[in-house]
């Protein structure tokens, strides 16, 4: 098992038996999409059997992050390696991630969080009389 690290720019990186799970500061700021590149291309190379990119802490992501996130998935497919993202529910991370193809592209996984509870029961719909 390897030896769960964090980078200068603040990604966590922790290892599964599955896969590499990289999680992205709340802020991340432009600079920062060079460390994302450098690391999940090094953790590709080295033979990670899958990674999950986890976005579900960010309040904002950038378009150099998106880029950064949308050439990390160009690698994985060239190295063969399984790639997901995972996204809050709501708020200007999944909006940018939508408008720059991120979440086109690259597929989206559930939180952890929100996989656990089970599906959602259907809601009833009420019609006004």
């Amino acid at each position: 098992m390897r030896t769960p690290f964090t980078t200068p720019s603040g990604i966590s990186v922790e290892f599964t038996g599955r896969h590499a799970l990289l999680r992205l500061p709340p802020d991340p700021r432009p600079d920062d999409s060079d460390d994302l590149r450098e690391c999940s291309r090094r953790l590709l190379d080295d033979g990670v059997p899958a990674m999950v990119l986890d976005l579900t802490g960010c309040r904002s992501c950038d378009p150099d992050t998106a880029g950064a996130i949308l050439r990390v998935h160009v690698h994985a497919a060239e190295v063969d390696t399984p790639l997901t993202v995972r996204l809050p529910p709501s708020g200007t991370v999944p909006r940018v991630c939508a408008t720059t193809g991120v979440s086109r592209r690259v597929p989206v996984e559930e939180p952890e969080t929100a996989a656990s509870r089970g599906p959602r029961p259907h809601p009833q719909r009420r019609f006004r009389r």
